[in-house]
């Protein structure tokens, strides 16, 4: 019995190295598309996230295009924290706060924010590599903003 107790803080640490070692940092990019009878905006974003658990944190620079039939093209560029739980293999609820810099119809420069939250699948290519798509709305959707609701996006990304 005594030989048990003694075990018993070594299982605990080794099981403690055992569930750190299922966090994973992943890297790598998605596109993002939307195309109605307005016209076209498409991003590009690398991403860069931490998978622990079912949770998953991280951050992704973007920049992007738009080409409106009432508007001149315009670019824009920012940041995005985004979050994921997975609720059952595959699937994932998505949420993200996102901090663009747009040009506006004046020709001027500022900066918004925004609250895409959605869904999406996911499906393991290999062992280590990932694409996935989903659907998000900007529950905060600026006026002004590039973006249409639904958002697209879809990605791959590849575990350290």
């Amino acid at each position: 019995m005594r030989k048990e107790l003694l075990l018993l803080p070594v299982l605990v640490i080794l099981a403690g190295f055992t569930a750190e070692s299922s966090a994973q940092v992943y890297t790598g990019g998605n596109i993002g598309l939307h195309i109605d009878d307005r016209g076209t905006y498409a991003d590009v974003a690398p991403v860069l996230g931490y998978r622990k658990g079912i949770f998953d944190f991280g951050v992704s620079p973007f920049f992007s295009y738009r080409d409106y039939k009432d508007m001149p093209e315009r670019y824009s560029y920012g940041n995005r924290l985004f979050t994921q739980i997975t609720f059952i293999p595959g699937v994932f609820a998505h949420g993200e706060f996102e901090v663009s810099n747009i040009e506006t119809s004046g020709g001027d420069r500022k900066w918004i924010t925004g609250l895409p939250v959605g869904g999406g699948y996911r499906y393991n290519i290999t062992d280590r590599t990932r694409a996935y798509g989903m659907v998000l709305y900007d529950v905060l959707l600026d006026d002004e903003s590039p973006v249409r609701n639904p958002i697209f996006r879809a990605g791959m990304v590849y575990d350290f």
